[in-house]
């Protein structure tokens, strides 16, 4: 059910999207492109940080990426996972956030 509630808000959000005026950024007309072709550092910035599933071993891979300058980041990783997939909240060790709603894989 939930999945076809996440599946029903993209293609709605897709819709609105499709149907918005474009404005170009370039003057040969073309819409949305970047004179840098991408290579910004904001749209880097945007790319690493892109959405992640919503599940606890997804949630401790990125907590394990996210925290490279941690000595104990596995420890304090695996044991957010271990938590979470008991849950389904995972609590951010670093941070002390929580994300209800974790799918426990």
């Amino acid at each position: 059910m939930r999945t076809i509630a996440v599946i029903l808000s993209i293609a709605i959000s897709g819709l609105v999207l499709s149907s918005a005026p474009a404005s170009a950024t370039k003057m040969n007309g073309k819409c949305c492109q970047s004179s840098d072709g991408g290579r910004s550092a904001l749209y880097k910035w945007h790319m690493s940080r892109r959405a992640i599933p919503h599940t606890c071993s997804a949630y401790a891979a990125s907590c394990i990426r996210d925290s490279s300058n941690k000595a104990d980041k596995i420890q304090m990783c695996m044991a957010a996972k271990a938590q979470c997939l008991q849950t389904g909240v995972h609590v951010g060790p670093y941070s002390g956030r929580h994300y209800a709603g974790m799918a426990k894989i």
